[in-house]
């Protein structure tokens, strides 16, 4: 078929990107075929239609992407399928001012691919602009129903309040998805020192002084910064460390005991959490830059020239440490001094929003089918890591071997020459990823799995993403924002300047009076819908 050669290869933006959109779409049904419900339309097998159809996708393009009409995988599905996808490629920085204008226009494309919010999905999957995907799936998507019945917890988040499923979710079946960070630990200082891998808080305390006061770098100046970490972030924070004091999650600040939601940020494990931080900082043992630095500011630490840094939050290493990580060990949860040994659960393998279909598209069974066929097993590992021959190898023991960039090619680049990979919704399942033959990333991060899955928090302790009704999204988004904004600011004031016990009384009713109760409630009766379904 090769339409793709015909293609431009960039669109406007704004208001242009908007109208061409629209027009181009509309076009593109005036001319097309009899809707995919017709003869045109097969259910089984390959080409999904006889003739050509055409929808309008917008997607995100991030800055390591190639043009989506120049990607060999695209272009394979779109001729396998008879499916010619207009791709409205918006920049990623770009990409909520731009959806926005298009949800506000009522000009709806065909279908979304990632970049709703939960809260789009609920509003506008209730108010009949997003159609429901649940018969869609079952009928005419093979691939997706399998992942959605052997994962239930799959359908169950995707599955909204008023019990449709509006949106398809990623899911990647790996277990080490299951936790964020990892700490870090530089094992050639301990080494050098003597010292052994600090096991409780006054432990940790004690290293990271020999740190800061031994001169492990060996320069012979005090240069060392015993721990960097950035305040309020999901990778590179210092959350976990309040698993010690029995706190589950103090990042999102919402944990579940005895199926009874807890804002954490409001009980007295969280003052003794943060009594600890206060001591590191007051005694320069965590870096004085960690509530104003930015990635770029801590990787200058981290890759200096000379090694400068004892203990980082990372989610494998290599992206902070580089070829460095293998002077490092991952440090196990601290015990803390009323027993507690946890380790906050991120669970990444599940994230919601990947795809919808509007109400404006005339071949839904169609578009459905094309999502199914992109999630074909073989296919959909192609669609995560590139094409088998140039970016996979298939060996005679049925082991999938992962190419290594080509000169010298960024990892994110050399995949999204050929794929839109993290872009796509993909369902990948163990048994196709057991196939993998483990990157040095993959290795690195298994083994720091195996240190922490055994205090890694469990499922029925956290709080769960989860779709909220319209009407409880537009309270929580007045509540949270208040009172997290406050949380926060309070939480780096007390670790730089102390004085959360003077304080705690007040704080806790500033929290109630911001509305602290009737957030709880609502998360409440989402989390009881939740378990009931």
């Amino acid at each position: 078929m090769k339409r793709w050669m015909a293609r431009s290869t960039a669109y406007a933006v704004g208001a242009a990107l908007l109208l061409a959109g629209c027009s181009s779409g509309n076009e593109a049904k005036e001319g097309a075929q009899a809707p995919s419900t017709e003869a045109n339309f097969n259910e089984t097998g390959l080409p999904v239609v006889n003739e050509e159809i055409r929808i309008r996708i917008p997607v995100v393009k991030q800055h390591y992407h190639k043009d989506y009409n120049e990607m060999v995988l695209v272009q394979d599905l779109e001729e396998k399928t008879n499916i010619d996808v207009e791709w409205e490629q918006i920049p990623s920085e770009s990409w909520t001012e731009k959806k926005n204008l298009i949800l506000a226009s009522g000009e709806f494309p065909d279908a979304f691919f990632n970049g709703l919010t939960t809260q789009d999905v609920v509003d506008y999957g209730t108010e009949g602009v997003l159609i429901p995907l649940e018969d869609l799936i079952d009928k005419y998507a093979p691939n997706i129903k399998k992942i959605l019945d052997e994962n239930p917890q799959v359908r169950r988040m995707a599955t909204a309040p008023d019990g449709h499923i509006y949106s398809i979710p990623w899911f990647e079946d790996q277990a080490h998805f299951q936790y964020r960070n990892t700490f870090l630990l530089n094992k050639t200082w301990l080494d050098k020192l003597g010292l052994e891998v600090p096991t409780t808080p006054d432990e940790l305390i004690a290293v990271l002084k020999a740190f800061k006061e031994q001169d492990p770098n060996g320069n012979g100046e005090a240069d060392e910064i015993p721990s960097t970490f950035r305040h309020n972030t999901t990778t590179n924070g210092y959350y976990e460390l309040f698993g010690a004091f029995g706190l589950a999650d103090a990042l999102t600040g919402f944990s579940v005991k005895d199926k009874k939601v807890v804002f954490e940020p409001a009980i007295p494990e969280y003052k003794m959490a943060i009594a600890f931080l206060n001591r590191l900082y007051e005694e320069g043992l965590l870096d004085q830059e960690s509530f104003t630095q930015d990635a770029k500011q801590m990787l200058s630490k981290t890759k200096d020239e000379t090694p400068k840094v004892g203990l980082i939050a990372s989610f494998n290493g290599t992206y902070e440490l580089g070829d460095r990580v293998h002077e490092y060990v991952a440090m196990p949860p601290l015990k803390g001094p009323e027993g507690h040994q946890l380790w906050r659960r991120q669970d990444n393998r599940i994230i919601l929003n990947f795809f919808s279909i509007t109400k404006n598209n005339p071949y839904p069974e169609a578009t459905m089918r094309l999502v199914d066929t992109l999630n074909d097993p073989k296919s959909a590992m192609q669609f995560k890591y590139g094409p088998f021959g140039s970016h996979l190898k298939e060996k005679s023991d049925g082991k999938i071997e992962i190419v290594p960039p080509q000169d010298g090619m960024d990892i994110s680049t050399w995949i999204g020459s050929t794929t839109p990979s993290t872009a796509f919704p993909l369902l990948v399942s163990s048994e196709w990823l057991q196939k993998l033959e483990k990157s040095e990333s993959d290795k690195l991060r298994n083994g720091f799995y195996e240190i922490y899955k055994p205090y890694i928090v469990p499922e029925d302790r956290t709080y769960p993403n989860l779709y909220m009704t319209a009407e409880e999204n537009k309270r929580l988004g007045v509540l949270a924002t208040d009172i997290m904004t406050y949380v926060r600011k309070m939480e780096a004031k007390w670790i730089v300047e102390g004085g959360i016990e003077a304080e705690w009384d007040k704080y806790v009713e500033d929290l109630k009076r911001m509305g602290l109760d009737e957030m709880i409630e609502i998360k409440q009766q989402a989390y009881d819908r939740y378990i009931r379904s």
